[in-house]
């Protein structure tokens, strides 16, 4: 089993270094604030790194910097760790553990959300009932590990995630290598049924009838559940065909999946 640990730094020693003594992990992210105020509390970073790496000498160390207030910065970051550590391994043989206890309360927030958008997530709220505000490091003492439920979490399904990061990936890479902030319809149909083919419709002889049914399917199953359940995107009338458009809260969330490869090879079409 491949162990992955992911902590946030902190005004805190034990409550960070003790779960990553205990679980022994084969590769630690140590995360700190990186943002208009800077991180107050790296001496606290070089304490905690030297504890582990005295003790556990095998466990690679990456060091990671995100914005601690900055909700897409967050959990893009851990899209990004999480997709890249199980491209390494198989889902069967890799876990991830990730400390919520330190950080900010958006961090907690983006935490909580990768452990419902992904599989294998462990999420440990370390704490200690010698708590005191005053005190160098707040928590001491004996430590105890809280879990928090997982709750059933409602996310695009993904076909839907997969059409997103598509559309996204043609409005940077257009046919004359422009970037543009939409997408023809027909040239995002193109790209979901017969480029990246990640949804089939029956096959017809007849061209016309095929793209009638892909234009049905694609109507059915991306654009109305992207625009009436999700808000993701909008569209604009432009002759025969629609300009595609992604909502503030599409662009914001699709930059979220960009970050975590779903099984599309971009570079090789």
């Amino acid at each position: 089993m491949r162990k992955i640990h992911i902590t946030y730094n902190a005004q805190e020693k034990k409550r960070i270094t003790e779960p990553i003594l205990s679980s022994k992990p084969d590769v630690l992210y140590y995360i700190c604030h990186q943002g208009e105020i800077e991180d107050i509390f790296l001496n606290y970073k070089k304490m905690n790194l030297e504890t582990i790496k005295n003790n556990l000498e095998n466990c690679i160390i990456i060091e990671n910097f995100v914005d601690y207030v900055n909700y897409y910065d967050i959990i893009g970051n851990l899209a990004k760790i999480i997709s890249s550590e199980n491209a390494k391994s198989t889902e069967e043989d890799i876990s991830f553990t990730i400390n919520m206890g330190t950080g900010s309360k958006m961090v907690a927030v983006a935490n909580l959300d990768a452990g419902r958008l992904w599989d294998n997530i462990k999420l440990i709220y370390p704490y200690s009932l010698d708590y005191n505000p005053n005190e160098e490091s707040t928590h001491s003492g004996i430590l105890i590990s809280a879990e928090p439920p997982k709750f059933k979490f409602e996310k695009p399904p993904l076909d839907l995630i997969k059409a997103m990061q598509i559309l996204y990936w043609l409005m940077k890479h257009d046919k004359f290598d422009r970037e543009r902030d939409f997408v023809l319809q027909r040239d995002w149909q193109e790209a979901i049924y017969r480029t990246y083919k990640i949804r089939s419709v029956k096959k017809n002889i007849n061209p016309r009838k095929q793209d009638s049914s892909e234009k049905i399917s694609i109507l059915r199953r991306f654009i109305g559940p992207l625009t009436d359940k999700w808000g993701f995107i909008y569209r604009k009338k432009q002759g025969r065909d629609y300009k595609v458009f992604f909502t503030d809260a599409g662009i914001k969330i699709v930059l979220v999946f960009m970050n975590y490869d779903y099984g599309i090879n971009f570079h090789t079409k």
